[in-house]
């Protein structure tokens, strides 16, 4: 099947009347058009041409297209579909590229970090011209004045191998962009762009471009905010409850001492009540006082019962 070909139109309201020859009534309207075709959407007709004719005796009358009736007049317009849709997307590239343009000033003016240019090698990093001399260049630091880039490694020979690296998300790789950092004032880079060293601005969404990521996420927040367990204290408790004080009393001392206040306060406890060691009730308040120092509330309880049996009054409460 060819892309493009020409064929007859069908009418779209016969409008049967009287011959004025034979007087049949199958003298109808009949439509000779040509139209030009891509495959089966018409794209615009070659030519306008509607006759009456008598199906019975041959004859012919030419009708104008003025004179057509209403219905079939409008029908004419789907004859222009091609032209029309051509249209159409002619007019959304020229919006999108006018609403590009916009975008990529206003990036400039208000910049956010990550703002991802497409430059041309040899001017924007003063480098000696290279057939591949495509690079991509991303903001990480700016104020009213300056605006600071990191310029990738690679460099390209067409626009649309940036985008096959953005979409595979080759920005987020190691060493994909220089350790080196380039700084210039907001007229430097209003100036590239005026004069196309900057060719293209895009504004990264949801940490990515083309569907790949260009920076890294940031890292979600722990799902578990409350006490952070300590590995000694955990151990000790696990002694406790199976009744081996002495290797509890180690473990709850080694936390004690790397400063978690629940293995303070478990040590505490040891030393009021003498499990696994001598009763020591000086011991006991100096741990219960710097779990209490770290604001454990159940330390503060405890300590405040042992001073009504224990002066306590030799305390560091700094």
């Amino acid at each position: 099947m060819l892309l493009f070909n020409t064929a007859a139109a069908d009418v779209f309201y016969k409008q049967p009347k009287t011959c004025p020859h034979c007087q049949s009534e199958h003298y109808s309207l009949t439509n000779h058009s040509k139209i030009l075709r891509f495959t089966i959407l018409p794209v615009i007709p070659l030519s306008i041409s509607y006759q009456r004719q008598c199906d019975d005796c041959g004859y012919m009358t030419p009708v104008s297209w003025y004179a057509l009736p209403t219905l079939e007049m409008l029908s004419i317009i789907k004859y222009f579909a091609g032209v029309l849709l051509l249209g159409y997307f002619l007019i959304q590239t020229v919006l999108g590229v006018h609403q590009q343009t916009t975008n990529e000033v206003s990036y400039i003016n208000k910049p956010k970090l990550f703002d991802t240019y497409f430059v041309h090698a040899d001017k924007f990093t003063d480098t000696p011209k290279r057939i591949n001399n495509l690079k991509v260049a991303q903001l990480v630091e700016f104020d009213n004045d300056n605006m600071t880039f990191r310029v990738g490694n690679y460099t390209y020979k067409y626009n649309k191998d940036i985008e096959i690296a953005m979409r595979t998300s080759m920005l987020v790789q190691d060493n994909y962009f220089s350790s080196k950092t380039m700084t210039f004032s907001k007229e430097q880079i209003q100036q590239f762009y005026e004069d196309n060293s900057i060719y293209k601005i895009m504004r990264p969404e949801l940490y990515s471009l083309f569907g790949g990521f260009v920076m890294h996420p940031p890292k979600p927040k722990p799902l578990y905010t409350g006490v952070k367990l300590d590995k000694h204290n955990q151990e000790g408790i696990t002694y406790f409850k199976d009744g081996l004080y002495t290797e509890a009393l180690d473990s709850f001392t080694l936390s004690a001492e790397r400063g978690y206040s629940w293995g303070q306060l478990n040590l505490g406890q040891m030393y009021r009540d003498g499990q696994g060691t001598q009763k020591s009730l000086e011991k006991a308040a100096y741990w219960l006082n710097k779990a209490t120092q770290q604001g454990n509330l159940k330390a503060k309880i405890e300590l405040a019962e042992l001073c009504l049996s224990y002066d306590c009054s030799n305390l560091n409460t700094d």
